[in-house]
């Protein structure tokens, strides 16, 4: 049953601005809530108030409230808004599902004999280690079978099956496993395990994976964790994959209380597991569930609301809501639709200059794009028109080699793992290249020490003389003694007095020496933002679990982003180009679930905006092909858009009309307009393309599954 505090005396200092809506679900808080809102809602002021309300209202112990949510960039922004709310003495967890499970796992690793000093292995990592496993194996290696690898490693671990392998100090079941393969990817997959183990390092699926089976398999640990989630809330609930939905069923199971928050609508990452059917069918997999929704958009004009929402109710598989804008009058939102791709960026970089020329500064511009291979262009323009802009994707600082070197020293300080000293050893040379490390495993397995136990033992026996390396280990292992009476920036800069610093002096590129004093800023700055003193580990933690959202510029430039990276974040001006077929909607496109989810990636963008939308196509791309219209376009309410320039949109009718209405099958024979008759010898659904064999042509022709074939009986 609901409990409802309305007619309580607040206490705490609401916001004039608060809405019945947003009140009334601060007040929701016992039992399963769901909440169904639209973009520029007040979603993390709601939760943010709500864990406020428990806390000085009901004199709930922060302790026992857990907020869970996607990216350490909005968890940080909840953090600091509850700060200001209820102070300094708030325990409350507020952050990711893998910092929540990594947080789990250095109170439970045990269980799975790991220690709590266990590393957590970036994507880049990753599949270094996996490369590594491969050459041993004697696997010929190029880039795309690495990223092939680990795709096979990563698709073996969406279910629990392997973490047994990884338990226990003998890793019997591995050992059998690792002695009867005989499948090449199978054998990377459990020598990849293998060397995990070995380095006590778990890659981010391991995170999730193995703080599920401690909940699930140890009731001790279930009890102590359900009991630390009296009050459990999730932002974001769209996004949730079947694992994580699974863990927010166990922590919850205890007290029932969970509040999730979400808009299906902006579901955009089922390719990586999130399934919006939780949020739609939540009230099946919870009982007494009690509905709210979030309306009022405070962040578009009600010109981009209208045209956004037309857009969205093309899309049968949702929820259905309303969507309000609680802001005055704006201008519509533009189309253009130049003679080409480079017309079109060059356009777009005119429109940035005229509005700086009113003082609208660069960065309250951002031109979404939905794929990376867009950017050519617009770059293009921005340098030809001297328009600053930045390329915006997070990641790519933490995989530079200079910034993973870094990060591989904080690490080898704190565990003086293998994988971290085989990294840092040669990085600056030291004269200890592939060889000697080679020997180096050698010795360390012939005695069952590790790499930097047995680099100790070479250097005191004489084996090994050279002075760089003695140096680098006497450095290494006073650092490793002595770091918990530093700072975390401290460390980070006697890890660049080891020679990284001198040997980036002498680079001529200075980006490498920038990006490097850029980290130490950043290490800085999260220590500042620390309530207490930041832990080595709990750096390390953050670095690991970094993702693209997470960044941010300060900078006076356009920011160019895909739509994906853009999740989450907002701009007074945005531009959406490249609204042609087959690009926007991707012509990848199987299904009709793929079809609606690509129609809620343009609602996401087109929903970043606040006062001013810019949506563009092309007549023709820049290699001579004529391009068709976007039929997303053609979905959107005419009335609600300015075309200019002689623009028109073309109504496309049903946008189903993108999906294939038949499929060949291999052996089928068919007849094309131009080629004549032949026969389909390869399908290829993903690539949406036949490989056919016509009967009047040497060799195939790959023709698209949009192509106008007939069957022949």
């Amino acid at each position: 049953m609901q409990m409802r505090f309305s007619s309580r005396r607040i206490h705490m200092q609401l916001p004039d601005k608060v809405t019945k809506e947003q009140l009334d679900i601060i007040h929701a808080t016992e039992g399963y809530v769901r909440v169904a809102s639209v973009p520029g809602s007040g979603k993390t002021f709601v939760l943010t108030y709500r864990m406020a309300y428990l806390i000085t209202e009901l004199y709930i112990d922060s302790a026992s409230i857990v907020a869970l949510t996607f990216t350490n960039k909005a968890a940080a922004e909840m953090k600091q808004r509850l700060k200001r709310i209820v102070g300094d003495n708030c325990n409350s967890f507020t952050g990711t599902f893998h910092g929540f499970c990594n947080h789990i796992l250095k109170e439970e690793i045990h269980r799975m004999s790991f220690p709590k000093t266990f590393t957590i292995l970036d994507k880049k990592a990753e599949i270094d280690m996996i490369r590594e496993v491969a050459e041993e194996l004697g696997i010929s290696m190029k880039d795309n079978t690495a990223r092939n690898l680990m795709e096979f490693v990563d698709a073996n671990k969406q279910t629990l099956g392997y973490v047994t392998m990884m338990m226990g100090a003998d890793k019997t079941e591995l050992k059998q496993k690792l002695a009867s393969v005989i499948d090449t990817n199978e054998s990377v997959f459990y020598h990849y395990l293998k060397r995990q183990c070995d380095n006590y390092a778990l890659d981010f699926e391991d995170i999730i994976n193995f703080a599920l089976y401690i909940l699930s398999h140890y009731e001790d640990a279930r009890q102590i964790w359900q009991e630390r989630c009296q009050y459990l809330l999730c932002d974001e609930y769209q996004d949730v994959n079947y694992k994580q939905n699974e863990l927010l069923k166990i922590l919850s199971g205890l007290y029932g209380n969970l509040f999730v928050v979400g808009d299906d609508d902006q579901n955009i990452y089922t390719w990586r597991g999130s399934d919006p059917s939780f949020m739609i069918g939540f009230d099946r997999d919870f009982e007494e569930v009690q509905d709210y929704a979030l309306t009022e958009n405070f962040r578009s004009t009600p010109q981009v609301v209208g045209a956004a929402g037309s857009l969205i109710k093309a899309n049968q598989n949702r929820i259905d809501k309303v969507m309000i804008s609680n802001r005055a009058d704006g201008g519509k939102p533009v189309y253009n639709c130049p003679k080409t791709e480079r017309e079109e960026a060059e356009w777009i970089a005119d429109v940035v200059l005229q509005d700086r020329e009113r003082n609208l500064p660069y960065r309250d511009h951002a031109v979404l794009v939905r794929a990376a291979s867009q950017t050519r262009s617009l770059e293009e323009a921005f340098i030809k028109k001297k328009v600053p802009y930045k390329i915006l994707s997070g990641a790519k600082f933490y995989e530079s080699e200079e910034i993973r070197t870094v990060l591989a020293y904080l690490r080898l300080v704190y565990n003086l793992r293998d994988m971290d000293l085989t990294y840092t050893i040669s990085r600056p040379r030291r004269g200890f290249g592939k060889k000697s490390v080679e020997q180096l495993k050698q010795y360390a397995g012939k005695h069952g020490i590790s790499l930097f136990e047995a680099l100790g033992q070479c250097i005191e026996s004489g084996e090994i003389k050279k002075a760089s390396v003695i140096t680098y280990y006497q450095n290494v292992k006073e650092l490793h003694e002595t770091y918990q009476q530093y700072s975390c920036t401290d460390i980070a800069n006697r890890c660049l007095d080891m020679g990284l610093r001198a040997s980036l002096e002498e680079d001529i590129d200075q980006t490498r020496l920038d990006n490097v004093s850029e980290l130490v800023s950043i290490i800085h700055a999260l220590e500042e933002q620390n309530q207490e003193i930041l832990p080595l580990e709990d750096l390390l933690s953050h670095f690991a679990l970094f993702t693209a959202q997470d960044d941010d510029t300060k900078h006076d430039v356009v920011r160019v982003m895909t739509i994906h990276t853009a999740k989450g974040l907002e701009f007074d001006t945005v531009f959406v180009p490249g609204l042609v077929d087959g690009q926007f909607p991707s012509y990848r496109l199987r299904n009709e679930d793929e079809l609606e989810e690509e129609r809620r990636l343009l609602y996401v963008a087109m929903t970043r905006a606040k006062n001013m939308l810019y949506l563009s196509s092309y007549e023709n791309k820049d290699t001579g092909y004529r391009a068709k219209q976007s039929v997303f376009l053609g979905d959107m309410d005419a009335t609600q858009l300015e075309c200019i320039n002689g623009s028109r949109i073309i109504s496309s009718g049903a946008s189903e009309q993108m999906l294939p209405k038949v499929v060949f099958a291999e052996g089928d024979r068919v007849a094309h307009k131009v080629f004549g008759e032949g026969t389909v010898v390869a399908v290829d659904r993903p690539a949406q393309t036949y490989d056919i064999q016509f009967d009047k042509l040497r060799g195939t022709r790959r023709i698209m599954f949009r192509a106008e074939l007939e069957g022949i009986d």
